[in-house]
């Protein structure tokens, strides 16, 4: 079997190849139509603000307190760092409880 090195579709024309996109109005809910050079726009509640403020703080401040880690060094290659075992306890016991009022309120039947 030969294969011709045109197909049948590499022999058209260009201009008959390409595809042009049509811009279609878009149809508002009472019915009017919207031409499709407007934008739609986003507003934020000044709670969103907030949180976005916030977010924005979050990614300026270091994954890694290096003051923190020299403290923890430190105190570790001094034979000073102690565990408080009971503030461990308690910061799982309270994790388990957010947990689960977490996975009560998320729907399992979805």
């Amino acid at each position: 079997m030969e294969i011709p090195e045109k197909g049948p579709l590499q022999s058209l024309p260009a201009q008959n190849r390409q595809v042009e996109e049509i811009p279609q109005p878009t149809v508002e809910p009472n019915g009017a139509q919207r031409k499709s050079a407007e934008r739609d726009t986003v507003s934020l509640t000044e709670r969103g603000r907030e949180f976005n403020a916030a977010v924005q703080h979050a990614h300026l401040l270091p994954e890694i307190r290096e003051d923190l880690v020299m403290q923890l060094k430190h105190q570790v290659e001094a034979g000073t760092y102690r565990v408080k075992g009971h503030r461990i306890a308690v910061n799982m016991i309270n994790e388990t409880l957010e947990n689960n009022n977490v996975l009560k309120h998320i729907d399992t039947k979805a």
